[in-house]
């Protein structure tokens, strides 16, 4: 693996970079079920895997700026409520399961493996923060419930600017909000479109964590890693 030269600026992303949102979120979401008592309406494998399906499709139209913030929250959990044949008011429903959710994920501590060495590390190093279209309301509480938020100088969420990855306002408020160059700047993330060919269009250098294996034809990724230690052991940064 190459090494990536004269970098002054490290962005990281946050779900499934290195706070571990798939597998905090089975968690989540199983006390989720329990707690609202939806048994009685499917099972809780229903449950999960409407919510997932339904989830990962508006965030895709996130990332792209095509819905809003409050849609997103709110219609993952009304589409599910619908589906299963909620008996009651589908919207206050779904506000309340999405409010009740977001408090039981911020609270999980899972981080991926190679997370904490990996942040330890850039942290001696660089000026570190952190570049992600998650909420606001808790994204620094993952973070702090994973015990490493402090390696992370700046929090740079898309609900700051109104802007998400991977449009190019959203890379450029973070240099600004910085201090910093694109041309000593890295981002190290999971989704390969909304950071590496964000961050690539930039002007920046670019980790891919491929941590889904995504096959790959051509990539602009500096780097691609299937593992963060990867990124400390082999000298990559």
């Amino acid at each position: 693996m190459c090494k990536i030269e004269n970098i002054k600026t490290v962005f990281v992303d946050i779900d499934d970079t290195v706070w571990w949102t798939a597998e905090n979120c089975k968690v989540a979401m199983r006390e989720l079920f329990s707690e609202f008592g939806l048994g009685s309406y499917c099972s809780y494998a229903d449950f999960y895997e409407s919510y997932i399906s339904k989830n990962n499709e508006l965030w895709g139209l996130y990332h792209q700026a095509l819905i809003s913030t409050e849609y997103l929250k709110t219609e993952r959990f009304a589409y599910v409520l619908r589906l299963i044949g909620w008996r009651g008011d589908v919207s206050s429903m779904s506000v309340d399961l999405n409010e009740r959710y977001l408090d039981l994920l911020s609270q999980k501590s899972l981080l991926l493996p190679g997370a904490r060495e990996m942040m330890e590390y850039l942290w001696e190093r660089y000026d570190v923060n952190v570049l992600s279209n998650g909420f606001k309301s808790v994204q620094e509480r993952k973070l702090r419930a994973g015990g490493i938020l402090q390696y992370v100088n700046r929090l740079i969420l898309s609900e700051d600017c109104g802007i998400t990855k991977p449009l190019p306002g959203i890379f450029e408020y973070a240099l600004r909000e910085c201090n910093a160059e694109a041309s000593t700047t890295v981002m190290i993330g999971d989704n390969y479109d909304a950071d590496i060919v964000g961050a690539h269009n930039a002007g920046w250098r670019t980790i891919f964590f491929n941590l889904k294996g995504v096959k790959l034809g051509r990539t602009v990724a500096d780097v691609e890693v299937a593992n963060l230690v990867d990124i400390v052991g082999n000298g990559i940064l």
